[in-house]
Formats: C-alpha cells, sequence, structure tokens
C-alpha cells in the first residue's frame, strides 16, 4: 500500500505544480488527474446554473474522491467509487447509463451521470444530469481544508503546535503516561487527523471533518472555537491537550503525535484506493 500511497501523492503533486502555472496547447480528451471544483450544472429543466454546492473532485489514478464543503463543515469519500477516466461522450456499448467523462485535461472536464432522483431541486429523474468541473477554482475554505489534505506537515518555531497530527485517543488525567502511551500507540484512534495552522484548526474524522478557528496563547494554552484549552508536552512530539474539565471528574486529555512527513490524504489513502 505504500507504493500505492505514494504514487497517488506523486500524481497529486504534479497535477497540483500544472494547476498553479497553467497549462497551454491541451487537447480534451484526457484523463482528469488533479483539483477540480464543480462550476456548473445542467439541471432537471435543461438550463444550465451555477454550481450551487461548494464541491470539488479530486482524480488520481488510484481512486476519484469527492469534497463538499457547507460552512465549516466538510465530508471526503469515495462517493463516485471508480477512477475517472476520459470515456467520451458517446454511449457506452454496454451500459446506456454509464457514467460518462469528455471535454477533458488538467483544466477542465465534464461530468454525466445519470439520476434516478425522484423529487430532487436540481437533478432530473431517469434523465441525465451534466456536471462542469474545472481546475485552480475553490473557495476561501476548500483551499484551506485541500491545503491540510494535501500540503507537506509545516512547522514553525514561534509556534510548535503547527503540523499535522494524528490522534492516539484520549487519557485520563495524565495518570501512568508511560504506561498509557504505549497502549494508546498500539490501538490509536483510526482515521482521526488534526492539521493545525496559526489560526485554524481542520479535524478530520473519517470521512467528515470540521474547521475551527483557533488562537495560539502561548505553550501551555490555546483557544479552540472561542474556548481556552490546557496544554502538557509529553514528548516534544506528543501532547494532551485538554478536552474535558470537571471539578468532580477531574481532567480529561486528547493525545496527539505529531506526524512529520505523511500528508493526511497519504494517511488514509489506503480506505479509499480501488485495488
Amino acid at each position: 500500500m505504500k507504493t500505492t500511497c505514494t504514487t497517488l501523492l506523486a500524481v497529486l503533486s504534479l497535477t497540483f505544480s500544472a494547476i498553479c502555472y497553467g497549462q497551454v496547447n491541451l487537447t480534451s480528451n484526457e484523463n482528469p488527474r488533479g483539483v477540480y471544483k464543480l462550476t456548473g450544472i445542467i439541471d432537471k429543466t435543461g438550463t444550465r446554473i451555477k454550481a450551487p454546492f461548494d464541491q470539488y473532485k479530486i482524480c488520481t489514478d488510484s481512486v476519484t474522491l469527492m469534497m463538499s464543503v457547507q460552512g465549516n463543515r466538510f465530508s471526503l469519500g469515495k462517493n463516485d467509487r471508480k477512477v475517472f477516466n476520459y470515456t467520451g461522450e458517446e454511449p457506452d456499448a454496454h451500459d446506456a447509463t454509464a457514467t460518462r467523462i469528455f471535454d477533458s485535461n488538467a483544466e477542465h472536464f465534464t461530468l454525466k451521470w445519470w439520476s434516478t432522483y425522484s423529487s430532487h431541486l436540481i437533478f432530473p429523474n431517469n434523465d441525465w444530469c451534466t456536471e462542469f468541473y474545472e481546475s485552480g477554482q475553490y473557495s476561501q475554505k476548500g483551499r484551506l481544508i485541500l491545503n491540510a489534505l494535501m500540503s507537506p506537515p509545516a512547522s514553525d518555531p514561534k509556534n510548535p503546535l503547527v503540523g499535522t497530527w494524528r490522534i492516539l485517543g484520549q487519557m485520563d488525567e495524565l495518570r501512568d503516561v508511560k504506561k498509557e502511551l504505549k497502549r494508546l500507540k498500539e490501538n490509536p484512534a483510526k482515521n482521526i487527523y488534526n492539521v493545525i495552522t496559526p489560526f485554524h484548526l481542520i479535524d478530520f474524522s473519517g470521512s467528515y471533518g470540521d474547521i475551527y478557528p483557533l488562537e495560539f496563547i502561548n505553550k501551555k494554552s490555546i483557544k479552540i472555537n472561542l474556548k481556552v484549552h490546557g496544554i502538557k508536552w509529553l514528548t516534544k512530539d506528543i501532547v494532551a491537550i485538554e478536552v474535558y474539565k470537571n471539578d468532580n471528574a477531574g481532567i480529561d486529555y486528547q493525545i496527539l503525535e505529531r506526524m512529520p512527513n505523511q500528508t493526511v490524504l497519504e494517511a488514509v489513502a489506503s480506505r479509499y484506493v480501488i485495488h
């Protein structure tokens, strides 16, 4: 799986570079590779409308992921269940309602899929829905999430919390830290990661996530979503953040371990890759 994950990240790195610096002389029969934003839809009345959703397709050789952003919440999953490769606009000879990918290159692609929604405001019932995607287009929050998902772990000498972290689990009162850390490392919380920037905490919890405003107060405390949380450093790369405080029950801590090399996408790719 390491080879697959590495390939996936390499593809995305190359396509992100191409998106940032622009492309010229592109044909329109290429496989879409990179990150594309939904920009328009032909709705059930046959009218092309501006995209009503903040939605993205992350297209690689191994998997196609869809990310949707709504407010400070987002989802990330394998909704399409197939790698997006160029098909052309003509119907599939063996499946008349098979999804079609055309007018496709590093800058844009068109997706045509068969909708069976019976009473959707936008999607038709038993008819084609056409969606238009463009690279290099992001909402402010979409860009923040994608950077957190795909960028190599960052660091900041002025703020030791900046970086990419995996959640090991929770610890009560930090009793017997050495023993508890061993237990958590052997059975860490699955697929839960935090990316901390100077001003945000982006929480990737399985298929869903949240963006929280963050303020670094000092090495012993931070403010997340306007609430102050105490911090205890167990090692230089393992931190305990106070998540619950009760005068009678004591304090519970969430334990985070720094990820020095992996991106979040690389860490979670194995559960999405098509084998």
